[in-house]
């Protein structure tokens, strides 16, 4: 599932902003601002405990990262502010929480001064569920559940204001209690979206994956949240407008259509985003395997290029970047070295001491001869056997007599014990040098020769000692 680096930010920017919207109505209460209250002088205002309600859900959110024990008691809190408040409403009762607060001067569309619309308790209890369920993220369905909460909550807060803006009073009105204010479908959508998209980055972040049933299920029960809800209302200003029975209420082409199209829609809807992230998880999971394929290749290039019982370059990658770095000497008009080098009676020492022996010894001349590759374009190589190459940049003759000379007393100084030599009880080597600046006639074999060549005097000379060609 792809990351998108700005879910947090907008997770804590909406938990803001219903915290800011709860703290401004509450101190519109206080000082007496109704322009805070009440979106318009005609429109139901948002009650205190609401405003306390939404301060509550977005502090919760915003403390869910490091300080979870408040917030589930923030959820606490809001649940049981919503509960109560539904309770009120289906048992007829008055629990003193209305105004316990706050005495309420404002009483448009209001059936208690003070008391929540019951969709907003709803809302409420829909809210803290959904935010206890995120705060213990353990459980994949926890977090499904909460997703569920959340597309309800924004459902319901969606309707009433849609309500708002088509005129249908019972879009955010349940009969004649109090109404859903404005702004408080707004803080609700906040609030839904809010949850969904903190249940979606907490799978990422604890399960390491979202689920593909986890969008398309969440939409869909949005999608049938708002059909039931609108079909309600529209059922609902039905049977205050007309005196017809039940059955031609339910049955008229207005509310039928509502809930076959948006109960039809939804579904569609849902399988398409099931669809549509089923392929961005094959599309994902297919760049992913190419991506490991073109690294393997890579590494398998790599061997290739190397020298198994070294690790320095072998012959051919060796054959590659002399093709490369003759082509730019010739360029830039500059000189290349060749230094070849062949351990001394290695086969005497290798029969003495056996093949693992004379495995860890070559290993050993390679690492020595590997740090006389100082500069990046400097190539330390295993030619076939107990020989190795250098190969040298921009260097003159001179350079590269240094280096030789370098080489050979960092091989006398790793003092490898080689009982049968003849000109020394330690491990020596023996050094040709080739020194040329590439030109239109020149000839790779013919520079490989050259410093063969005098690897061939040096050996025959007595070896441990360096000849340079012409």
């Amino acid at each position: 599932m792809k990351i998108f680096p700005f879910i947090p930010p907008l997770i804590y920017l909406c938990a803001i902003l219903v915290s800011t919207l709860g703290l401004s109505v509450m101190l519109g209460w206080y000082w007496r601002l109704p322009s805070l209250i009440q979106l318009h002088p005609t429109f139901v205002p948002m009650q205190f405990n609401t405003a306390l309600g939404f301060v509550l859900l977005g502090t919760g959110l915003l403390l869910l990262s490091w300080q979870k024990k408040v917030a589930i008691a923030l959820a606490i809190c809001v649940l049981i502010l919503g509960g109560v408040t539904l309770m009120e409403y289906a048992f007829g009762l008055n629990l003193f929480l209305d105004e316990l607060f706050m005495r309420h001067y404002i009483v448009v569309a209001t059936s208690h001064p003070g008391r929540m619309a019951p969709n907003t308790a709803l809302c409420f209890v829909l809210s803290g569920l959904a935010l206890l369920l995120i705060a213990n993220p353990g459980y994949r369905h926890n977090l499904l559940g909460g997703s569920f909460f959340g597309a309800w909550v924004m459902g319901l807060g969606t309707v009433a204001g849609l309500g708002y803006v088509s005129n249908i009073e019972t879009a955010y009105g349940w009969g004649k209690l109090t109404q859903m204010a404005l702004h408080t479908s707004g803080g609700f959508m906040l609030v839904g979206l809010m949850l969904i998209l903190q249940a979606r980055e907490l799978s990422l972040k604890i399960h390491q994956k979202v689920s593909d049933f986890f969008f398309p299920l969440t939409l869909l029960w949005l999608g049938l949240t708002l059909t039931v809800v609108l079909w309600q209302a529209f059922f609902s200003k039905k049977l205050m407008l007309f005196e017809t029975s039940q059955w031609e209420r339910l049955a008229h082409p207005l509310t039928l259509g509502v809930l076959i199209l948006g109960g039809s829609l939804s579904i569609v809807l849902a399988i398409a985003v099931w669809f549509a992230i089923r392929l961005q998880t094959q599309v994902e999971a297919l760049k992913k395997a190419q991506k490991k394929i073109l690294r393997l290749n890579q590494q398998l290039e790599e061997l290739s290029y190397q020298d198994g019982l070294t690790n320095i370059a072998n012959r051919r990658f060796f054959d590659i970047i002399l093709t490369k770095e003759w082509q730019r000497a010739f360029r830039y008009h500059y000189p290349l070295a060749l230094i070849m080098i062949d351990i001394d009676f290695f086969k005497a020492y290798n029969d003495y001491y056996g093949h693992q022996k004379g495995d860890e010894c070559i290993q050993k001349v390679a690492a020595i001869i590997n740090s006389m590759a100082r500069r990046t374009t400097d190539l330390a190589a295993r030619y076939g056997g107990e020989e190795f190459i250098l190969l040298l940049t921009n260097i003159d003759r001179a350079g590269a007599e240094t280096v030789a000379q370098d080489l050979t007393q960092a091989v006398a100084q790793a003092e490898i014990p080689h009982p049968k030599s003849t000109i020394s009880n330690y491990v020596t080597v023996s050094i040709g040098i080739h020194v040329t600046q590439p030109n239109f006639q020149g000839d790779m074999g013919h520079f490989i020769f050259q410093a063969d060549q005098a690897l061939y005097q040096a050996k025959r000379a007595g070896r441990n000692r360096t000849i340079v060609a012409g």
